[in-house]
């Protein structure tokens, strides 16, 4: 496993060149580029200015969102389609190995049936042009956005949909962009996970459903860093990871609440680093060590405080003797003169 800086809701977005470092500073393999800024760059300036900070860094890119309608009506979906040669050229030169489809969870106006044979036929088509450049589609499930179906149509929602999906396009280039938290929303579990080919991963990424969660009614700030929640899914997830000897992309699906407090970017960035290399080794990233102990500091510093209580006793004791025995002399003194 490597890691990813998924810039997405640090509140430490910047510049290109400014998240490159961030990366590089904090020992991550990858970053994730925002491809829509990347197309603007590209027709404003060239190629060459596009891709600069990047191919001079020498950084693998992560992932990115391809920025396609798929579940439009086809002048939509051809619409969305006109930066295609320029997304496919940008991330060929870039060397990008995976760009990620986010699934709607609801349609306006398209029936189930009907939306689901569309985005598999051209989510299929698509995945064949990306093919040639060596890039892989991973489609991302969006549970968390979905919403009653009130005057529209319901979509995949579900762990199980997204997997029904990604099978039904059959396609080698297709596979699943993970995210452990939309996962857990949409009913997914360990057991499907275990049950599939890890090759269908384009890549992983991890957050965990808050304590207080309420099922049905999730909002932004339900997800929550890795072990800070309630079930630690991302953690037993890493660790059958790490078991099975998956050596892809892993990133943390990152919100702006998650860091409230910290002191500046690189602080947020050195808490991913760290957290994710943890997760990687199958270790619980918020589970701190307590500082050794030398052999004889504790003993010296029981005993010292034993012989400082020992003593304060010792003298109380010698002053409760002492007004004890005063009392019985005076006594012992009295009764003779009376006698």
């Amino acid at each position: 496993m490597y890691k990813v800086l998924n810039s997405k809701g640090l509140g430490v977005g910047g510049r290109q060149n400014e998240l490159i470092e961030l990366a590089l500073t904090h020992g991550f393999k990858g970053v994730e580029i925002d491809m829509n800024d990347l197309v603007g760059r590209h027709d404003a300036l060239g190629k060459e200015f596009a891709c600069q900070f990047l191919q001079s860094a020498k950084m693998d890119i992560g992932s990115f969102d391809l920025p396609i309608n798929f579940g439009g009506t086809d002048a939509e979906f051809v619409a969305s389609c006109e930066k295609l040669e320029t997304i496919m050229d940008l991330a060929a030169t870039l060397n990008a190995k995976r760009c990620r489809v986010r699934i709607e969870p609801n349609s306006e106006a398209t029936p189930f049936q009907e939306n689901f044979e569309r985005h598999r036929e051209r989510i299929e088509d698509i995945g064949a042009k990306f093919e040639e450049h060596g890039i892989r589609l991973g489609l991302y499930l969006q549970a968390s956005s979905a919403v009653e179906a009130d005057g529209n149509y319901k979509f995949i929602q579900t762990a199980e949909e997204i997997l029904t999906l990604v099978k039904a396009i059959g396609h080698a280039n297709v596979g699943l962009s993970l995210d452990t938290w939309e996962w857990v929303v949409g009913g997914g579990a360990m057991d499907q996970i275990s049950d599939m080919d890890l090759a269908i991963l384009t890549e992983v990424i991890l957050s965990d459903v808050g304590a207080d969660a309420t099922p049905g009614s999730y909002t932004a700030a339900d997800r929550v860093l890795p072990c800070t929640g309630g079930d630690p899914f991302s953690l037993k997830l890493c660790q059958f990871l790490k078991e099975k000897g998956y050596d892809g992309a892993l990133s943390m699906g990152t919100e702006a609440h998650m860091y409230a407090g910290a002191p500046n970017r690189h602080d947020v960035a050195g808490k991913l680093s760290t957290m994710l290399d943890k997760l990687a080794d199958g270790e619980d990233p918020t589970y701190v060590e307590e500082p050794e102990v030398e052999e004889g500091e504790e003993g010296e510093g029981a005993e010292g405080a034993d012989g400082a209580d020992g003593e304060k006793a010792a003298e109380e004791t010698k002053d409760g003797a002492a007004k004890d025995a005063a009392a019985d002399g005076s006594k012992e003194e009295a009764t003779p003169a009376k006698a």
